[in-house]
Order: C-alpha cells, then sequence, then structure tokens
C-alpha cells in the first residue's frame, strides 16, 4: 500500500503542474489512500476544509484497502488501481418553489409550502454527478428532509448525509464589535437591490461585504448584526453556509423567514422576519443590542443553551461522518 501512496503522490503532483486545480494524496491507517483537492473552491473553502477533517478522523474506520476522492471528478486513469469510492459536496438549495418547473430540472416532493394546495419541488444541482457518487455530503437537514419527501430519491437519500457548517471556534463576545453587515455577493439582483434601498430609507447604517471568501471570519467577529436575505424568490432553503458561522462567531443574525426552519436544530437562535419586517428587526436590535445578544448567547459559558446546543451540532456532525463511513462498508464494491 505504501508503494501505491508514493506512486499515486509523484503521478499527482506530476499533474498538479498542468492544472489549476491542486490535488494531494494522505495515507489513512495503511489501508485508504485519499485524494483531495488542495485548492477547493473558494465559495465554500472553510465548508470544504471542515468536512475534510471528519472524514480524516472518520476514514481510519474503512474495513478494505480502496481510494477515496474527495471533490475529485477527474483523475479516472487513478480509479483502476484499487476499489474505489468518491464524495461529493451538495452545496445547493433544493427546497424550490413550485412555479420553478420551467427554469430548473426538478422532481416532485411532498413537503407542502403551507398553503394547503402546493408542495415544494426538489432540485439536485448536478445530479448526474451526485447520484453516481458513493457519498454525498449535505450541509442542510432541511435540504435533505426535502430529498427524503421525493419517492424517486430513496436512494439517494440513503447515501447523503448532514454535515452542518460548524465552522470556526465559538467566540460570544461583544466587545470590539459594530455595525449592520450584509454579503451580497451581487447587490444588484432585484430583490436584493430594493432591500437595501429599504435598509437606506430607514437610515439604518450597514455595509454590503462582496466578493470575500478568505477571511469571511473575521467580518463575523467584527460585526453586531449580520442580516440574511435569500438571492431569490424560487430558492427557500436557508442559507445555512453563511447563517450558523456568523451565529458561532457572536454575530446576531436577523434573517429572511426560511420553511421548515426547525430542523436546522438551532433556529431557536436567528431572529426571522419577512423582507418587509427586517428593517424594523434591524432597529430594534441596534436599539436593544446587549438585552438581545444576551437573550441568544447567555453568558458564553459552556452551560449556557446556546453553547450545550451549539456542542451538540458538533457530535453530531461527528456521529453522522461515522455513520457515512460506515455506510461506504456495508456497500463496498
Amino acid at each position: 500500500m505504501r508503494l501505491l501512496f508514493f506512486f499515486l503522490k509523484f503521478i499527482i503532483s506530476f499533474r498538479n503542474l498542468f492544472s489549476e486545480k491542486s490535488y494531494q494524496v494522505f495515507l489513512i491507517n495503511q489501508k485508504a489512500i485519499f485524494i483531495y483537492r488542495s485548492n477547493p473552491e473558494i465559495v465554500v473553502r472553510d465548508y470544504y476544509f471542515y468536512v475534510q477533517g471528519l472524514l480524516l478522523d472518520s476514514l481510519v474506520a474503512l474495513n478494505s484497502k480502496c481510494l477515496v476522492f474527495f471533490e475529485c471528478p477527474g483523475l479516472k486513469l487513478l480509479k483502476i488501481c484499487l476499489p474505489f469510492y468518491e464524495i461529493y459536496l451538495q452545496i445547493e438549495h433544493t427546497l424550490l418553489d413550485p412555479k420553478a418547473t420551467k427554469e430548473f430540472k426538478t422532481l416532485p416532493g411532498k413537503l407542502s409550502t403551507g398553503d394547503g394546495s402546493e408542495n415544494y419541488l426538489v432540485r439536485i444541482a448536478e445530479f448526474e454527478k451526485l447520484n453516481q457518487a458513493s457519498l454525498v455530503i449535505d450541509y442542510s437537514r432541511v435540504n435533505l428532509f426535502n430529498i427524503a419527501s421525493s419517492e424517486l430519491l430513496k436512494n439517494f437519500r440513503l447515501k447523503s448525509f448532514c454535515i452542518s457548517p460548524s465552522l470556526y471556534p465559538i467566540d460570544t463576545k461583544t466587545s470590539g464589535r459594530s455595525g449592520v453587515i450584509t454579503l451580497f455577493g451581487n447587490p444588484e439582483i432585484p430583490r436584493r437591490k430594493l432591500f437595501l434601498e429599504a435598509l437606506n430609507n430607514a437610515q439604518i447604517e450597514f455595509k454590503n461585504v462582496r466578493g470575500m471568501y478568505f477571511g469571511v471570519e473575521e467580518v463575523y467577529r467584527k460585526a453586531k448584526i449580520i442580516v440574511n436575505v435569500r438571492q431569490t424568490d424560487i430558492f427557500y432553503t436557508l442559507e445555512e453556509l453563511r447563517v450558523l458561522p456568523a451565529l458561532r462567531s457572536g454575530a446576531i443574525v436577523i434573517s429572511e423567514v426560511a420553511p421548515y426552519i426547525k430542523k436546522t436544530a438551532y433556529s431557536k437562535f436567528i431572529i426571522f422576519g419577512t423582507i418587509e419586517e427586517l428593517p424594523g428587526l434591524i432597529k430594534e436590535v441596534e436599539q436593544n443590542y446587549q438585552v438581545v445578544h444576551q437573550r441568544i448567547f447567555g453568558d458564553g459559558s459552556e452551560n449556557s443553551h446556546f453553547m450545550k446546543r451549539m456542542r451538540r451540532i458538533e457530535k453530531c456532525n461527528v456521529l453522522s461522518m461515522q455513520r457515512a463511513v460506515n455506510y461506504l462498508n456495508s456497500s463496498a464494491r
């Protein structure tokens, strides 16, 4: 196994010289060779490395010699060396408006929109690639709840596991914080543009941070309030890749309401409202910042309700990854 490891390491190092995508090789327990991207897509960089860390801890439980490819759609010739597993991230919204049938390929789901007459649709971006994967890691329990509602995705759901984005060390202190922050990559998108205009009309001082993928943790740690608004009226999954890391960094999160938020297991720590209600909520929090911060985060000790819930989510992530590896063992090729 060690000889194969050094051979693959040489081949991949040589390949990296001619590709923008850089890959690395890691030997796990003299049994599995883990191949991964060392320069993942920047929009999910922090989440990617968080999941990778959990994978490395859990893959030691693999039963047989194999190759494990994490977010490596290429490298096809290497996959003849040993039995292999392919693991991919699913980072898109699966919960779609019932009217979105023309814009995207979707499947019928069974989660009600709440009015009793329609159900949300299920959309899986890059379905062909993910459907061929050995394992799919999703950031959202709401996404998986929606996928599970589709009769056509039973097998896909079995190999899908939720790893919540418990990124960054928890820091709930109030000192050194200021301002209201939005993180709209494209603030010209109509509904977000209108929202920013509403903030201006309400005389709320804010800063929109765009195009920042490195150092976003510092933005969260220095902000009093992070505001989350959906990009469009079509996608309905809560943006957990933003709101949970912001919460863990001690920012008060004020978010546009989203369906089935109790599935996240931490929705009680977020302030929700309709997009029209958000400016008023922001003003209210600014005027009562210390009281609201105390209500959400408690005293910051390990015994606070917030800290207990964050630790529970971290533990659930570890257990979920262990179950994912057990799934690989049970479905060994």
